[in-house]
């Protein structure tokens, strides 16, 4: 199995720059704004996990995989809790 590092995931407020996440691939970091609700909150946080992952896909490519997997997750009742 390939060794693959922890992604850190930060909460952090994105106004400024007008996205409600950001992937940072080398340094296996994502940003996502927390004021999301909590379908887009996971499309998010699977959409930048997709680019840290497989950074040559196209942004259509990782839109489209998230899309679904986020669909197929909230089908099985996956709800974000915040703490």
């Amino acid at each position: 199995m390939a060794n693959y590092h922890k992604i850190k995931v930060i909460d952090k407020k994105l106004g400024r720059q007008k996205a409600v996440g950001q992937a940072y691939s080398d340094a296996k970091v994502i940003e996502i704004d927390p004021r999301q609700r909590s379908k887009a909150y996971l499309d998010t946080l699977i959409h930048e996990m997709l680019h840290v992952y497989n950074p040559e896909w196209s942004e259509n490519k990782v839109t489209k995989t998230a899309n679904e997997m986020t669909d197929i997750i909230w089908k099985k009742n996956y709800r974000r809790i915040k703490r």
